[in-house]
């Protein structure tokens, strides 16, 4: 079966999303994917006011190239000429496949979308949002060519607008912020998020039926446990990268994940079945997360 992760990379004009994307291209091995897709939208967008479409109308001919795209990783079928892909043949990676749309995404209808695609064609959303501040935009700004340097009023305007992720929304819960961009630091937070994304169920299996059903089906236990994972690998990427020696890493890293399954187990056990709203989710999801120290 063909796994596909969709990650939609937030954060204003030079903030680093771009180079984010370029160093996990280079990671395939470690994620175990078929193909690695870097999808840059200033690939496709011309903002020139000579541009003969419209920049909304350009936006909307990229989602019809995500839409073909996903369509022709599940049915087999040939690519769309436009994409560039990263190409791995082991085994074990064959049904694995990363998306990442590389855009700055200010607005959350425009990730939304995104979102419902990957819930109508059954693939896994993530979102990574590089909070890099205005100032430090600006000045990596300023260092680009003129061809491809973002006016500063543009960039300015972005920041003004900018809507970041609301985990408390349910379709933005599987998001990841970043400060900076310090792959030496978050590499293994960054890599350990992605894999629990590509580890998540897709909904595929609810597709055809109706809303409440399908809220039924995936509903608060199912959701709980994932975020629940999903916080729990982050954990020890961040845990781990504090460890410098690579043998201290593998010992650790087994330990941790044996303490995770457990506290997975535990979680089912104690929380399955139970109802919980609000500030009770975080709080509930807290204390779990904290028992892998």
């Amino acid at each position: 079966m063909r796994r596909i992760c969709l990650v939609a990379l937030i954060g204003l004009p030079a903030a680093g999303k771009s180079s984010l994307c370029s160093w996990l291209l280079g990671q395939q091995t470690a994620l175990r994917v078929r193909h690695i897709v870097h999808l840059c939208y200033d690939d496709f967008l011309d903002a020139t006011p000579s541009a003969d479409l419209a920049y909304k109308e350009q936006r909307g001919r990229i989602f019809k190239l995500i839409e073909k795209l996903i369509s022709a990783i599940q049915e087999d079928a040939d690519w769309p000429p436009q994409v560039r892909r990263i190409s791995s043949s082991s085994d074990y990676s064959r049904g694995r496949h990363l998306i990442l749309c590389d855009d700055n995404f200010y607005y959350r209808s425009m990730r939304f979308k995104l979102y419902q695609l990957c819930r109508d064609s059954g693939c896994i959303f993530g979102q990574i949002y590089m909070a890099s501040s205005l100032d430090s935009c600006l000045q990596a700004n300023s260092l680009r060519s003129d061809a491809t340097r973002v006016p500063v009023n543009v960039v300015r305007q972005m920041n003004e607008r900018l809507e970041v992720p609301d985990t408390s929304e349910a379709w933005e819960r599987n998001s990841l912020t970043f400060n900076g961009l310090d792959m030496d630091a978050t590499g293994s937070a960054l890599l350990a998020f992605i894999a629990a994304l590509l580890d998540l169920p897709a909904k595929e299996t609810t597709s055809d039926l109706p809303p409440a059903a399908a809220r039924g089906l995936l509903g608060q236990d199912q959701s709980l446990v994932h975020r629940l994972d999903l916080l729990l690998r982050t954990r020890i990427g961040a845990l781990l990268e504090r460890l410098t020696q690579e043998e201290d890493k593998r010992l650790a890293g087994q330990t941790l994940n044996s303490r995770r399954k457990e506290i997975l187990t535990k979680f089912r056990t104690e929380v399955g079945g139970k109802q919980i709203d609000g500030e009770g989710e975080g709080d509930a999801l807290d204390y779990y997360v904290n028992l892998l120290n």
